[in-house]
C-alpha cells in the first residue's frame, strides 16, 4: 500500500508540476480617443441694440471702431456699425461723399437728401449717397444717442448698395437700443 500511495503522490506531483502556471502582464491602458473638437463661431458681444436681421444676412464680431459688421449673401456690401461722440451731419455727409469720389455738398442740398424717422425712440438720420460715374457708393445711418452716436456705414457698388437699399432701410427701422429706449 506504500508503494501505491508513493505513486499516486508522485502522479499528483507530476501533474501539479506539468501545469502552466498562470502569468500575469501588466499593459498600458489603451487611451480614449479624443472628443472632436467643434468649432464654435464667436458671437458678438455688447453690440447694444436688437434688429431683424433680413435673409442672407450674417452678424460678424467687430474689429477694430467697429462693435459689429454683417455680410450680405452674395454681395461685397462693407456694412457695419461704429460708435463715436460726434454727431454733426453735413460734416459726415461731406466725409463720405469724398469716400465715394464726389465735392462737398451743401448744407441745404443735403439736408434734401437725408430721411430722418424714429428707431427705439431715438432720431435717425439716413443718407444715400452714389457716385454713378465712379460705381461706388455709401448708405449711412446716423442713430443719435447723445452723448454718442452710431453709425451704421454701408459701402460698395452703386449697382449692389440700390438692391440692397430696402433691406438696409427695414434693418434700420427695426432698431431698439438697449439702455437706450424711450
Amino acid at each position: 500500500m506504500k508503494n501505491g500511495l508513493l505513486s499516486l503522490l508522485g502522479l499528483v506531483l507530476l501533474t501539479a508540476c506539468s501545469r502552466e502556471e498562470t502569468q500575469t502582464y501588466q499593459t498600458p491602458k489603451m487611451q480614449q480617443p479624443a472628443a472632436p473638437v467643434i468649432p464654435v463661431a464667436p458671437q458678438p458681444a455688447g453690440t447694444g441694440f436688437t434688429a431683424t436681421l433680413p435673409a442672407g444676412w450674417t452678424e460678424k464680431p467687430g474689429s477694430g471702431m467697429r462693435k459689429v459688421s454683417y455680410s450680405i449673401e452674395g454681395t461685397s456690401i462693407d456694412f457695419y456699425l461704429i460708435s463715436l461722440s460726434m454727431g454733426d451731419v453735413p460734416s459726415n455727409v461731406n466725409r463720405w461723399r469724398g469716400q465715394v469720389g464726389l465735392a462737398d455738398a451743401a448744407p441745404e442740398a443735403i439736408a434734401q437728401d437725408l430721411l430722418t424717422f424714429q428707431a427705439g425712440g431715438h432720431d435717425v438720420s439716413y443718407i444715400e449717397i452714389y457716385n454713378e460715374e465712379g460705381g461706388k457708393g455709401i448708405i449711412a445711418a446716423l442713430v443719435d444717442l447723445a452723448p454718442t452716436y452710431w453709425y451704421f456705414t454701408a459701402k460698395g457698388s452703386v449697382e449692389e448698395l440700390k438692391a440692397h437699399a430696402p433691406a438696409l432701410l427695414k434693418f434700420l427701422e427695426s432698431l431698439q437700443c438697449e439702455g437706450h429706449n424711450h
